[in-house]
């Protein structure tokens, strides 16, 4: 019973075998084989790391989220060339609370127009973070427990300390406002910092509005502004845009990671003369009505499956009728050349 159907079987076989006494190799064919190879294992790994890719799918659409639901905490990391003694830091939001910045820490460092963390990577020859390849999730999973590198030191092998690095997490009201660092007694009363211990220039190291995610770059990290005078106000003008990051592999527990991204345009000016106003640095930033979701995407197993057999297959059918075309028109070039013999 099994014979006969094995028997039926056969005249449905799609793979037809030859036998190998009646096969004709060549070297021309060996030479073939060893190109198709070639490129055939280069698709494969490109099909390969395309499977293994995330794509990032961008939407755009009115931001619905409440303050309730989204709240906004304003990450910082910065250093200015002042002594901490002689600075505040305070936020004003539209709604009219201020809020003294009591969360951040004011630590004494020597101050250093690049930061020490960012030169190790250098001198270890290290890309900075923002030209290495990205790992999406290994940056997913850091977003929760980013540590703030605390690199700056306090001496430097004796130094006086003469700058101030300011770091912490500040939670304020999702509407517009202002983070500003001022000098003691100019802008709100106290005691009154002289003008010559003043100095606002500053280096950003961080400065970020919710948690990271994949991809994510802020436009003032890894920034430097000089004062050329001891009365200058630094403005900076931040339009912030409410981000959705939803994560497929469920990284953070919760599929979804509310977070925010920004653009930021700055002005300085001294104040001189006609020139009104409070030395300082101003960070003004402002809620846009936009909100942009962000979607992982991956190929599943069956398209990645599908593609690869189409590839293969495709390659060997293509080059081989490539081969049957090229050995048609050799021999019509043979029949149609005279002999070499001639004729008396």
């Amino acid at each position: 019973m099994l014979t006969r159907l094995a028997k039926r079987l056969t005249h449905l076989d799609a793979f037809p075998k030859v036998e190998r006494n009646i096969q004709h190799a060549t070297g021309s064919g060996g030479a073939l084989t060893l190109v198709v190879a070639f490129i055939l294992s280069y698709l494969v790994f490109s099909e390969y790391a395309m499977y293994r890719a995330i794509d990032q799918k961008y939407e755009f659409l009115v931001d619905q989220t409440r303050s309730q639901d989204h709240a906004l905490d304003i990450n910082m990391d910065l250093t200015i060339a002042m002594e901490c003694a002689h600075l505040r830091a305070d936020v004003l939001d539209a709604s009219g609370e201020s809020l003294q910045a009591g969360e951040v820490n004011m630590e004494p460092v020597v101050w250093t127009p690049i930061s020490p963390a960012y030169r190790r990577l250098a001198q270890f020859g290290h890309k900075p973070v923002s030209e290495q390849p990205l790992n999406v999730h290994n940056l997913v999973n850091q977003a929760a427990r980013e540590a703030r590198d605390s690199s700056n030191s306090k001496g430097n092998g004796g130094e006086k300390s003469n700058a101030c690095r300011i770091t912490g997490t500040v939670p304020v009201n999702k509407v517009s406002g202002m983070l500003h660092f001022t000098a003691l007694g100019h802008g709100y009363f106290g005691a009154h910092v002289s003008h010559d211990a003043m100095n606002f220039t500053h280096r950003i190291d961080k400065l970020s509005y919710g948690r990271r995610y994949p991809g994510l770059t802020n436009p003032l990290d890894r920034t430097v502004e000089f004062a050329t005078t001891k009365m200058e106000m630094f403005q900076y003008f931040v339009a912030i845009v409410p981000t959705i990051y939803v994560d497929n592999r469920r990284t953070f527990g919760a599929k979804v990671l509310l977070t925010n991204q920004y653009a930021v345009t700055d002005y300085s000016r001294e104040l001189t003369g006609q020139n009104t106003g409070v030395p300082g640095i101003f960070i003004k930033y402002g809620i846009e009505p936009i909100s942009v979701r962000i979607t992982e995407q991956r190929h599943g197993l069956m398209h990645f499956l599908t593609r690869l057999c189409g590839i293969v297959g495709g390659v060997f059918v293509t080059v081989g009728v490539a081969l049957d075309v090229f050995r048609w028109f050799h021999k019509q070039y043979e029949a149609f050349t005279p002999s070499k013999t001639s004729f008396q």
